[in-house]
């Protein structure tokens, strides 16, 4: 059973450092008021357009779609990662696919800029997740030699 509290009483909870715990259809009720969205100032074209913070599903996506392997070598797709980010976080104007691409190839700034904002605002840090893919895959390949970790050598042990 969840009680309700007055908007007072959760800012005060809020100030004390602890939330009440919300149902699932309170939590699913309020996830999409979580996403941020700005006018951004684009003076390199001489307008704005409309971002929006990505949902867990699109940040995922975007992620997923800027890495790849090729043998041990992990491939980091800057390009792809970017038209992407581009595609699913200006929502006005809404730009296709290929509008993205053509934009990617002709400007500089502008288009740093918006990523540059979207990654702020979805707390993307690529490099954060090209250095975790790389310790992954050095994880894996000593594994794969036969180097133990020392969790591994105690396990043995016991």
């Amino acid at each position: 059973m969840t009680s309700e509290l007055s908007a007072g009483e959760a800012l005060k909870k809020t100030q004390d450092g602890t939330l009440p715990i919300g149902s699932v259809e309170e939590i699913l009720k309020k996830a999409p008021e979580d996403l941020v969205e700005e006018v951004l100032d684009v003076p390199e074209w001489g307008c704005s357009v409309k971002v929006r913070s990505f949902t867990a599903a699109q940040a995922a996506a975007v992620k997923q779609r800027g890495f790849g392997f090729k043998g041990d070598e992990t491939l980091v797709a800057w390009a792809e990662m970017e038209i992407m980010q581009f595609k699913q976080g200006v929502v006005e104007p809404a730009f296709t696919e290929d509008q993205v691409r053509e934009l990617h190839l002709s400007s500089g700034r502008g288009f740093a800029r918006v990523i540059e904002k979207l990654d702020e605002l979805s707390k993307i840090d690529k490099e954060a997740l090209a250095k975790a893919r790389e310790e992954f895959l050095q994880s894996q390949k000593s594994e794969e030699d036969g180097v133990r970790t020392s969790g591994e050598a105690e396990s043995d042990t016991q």
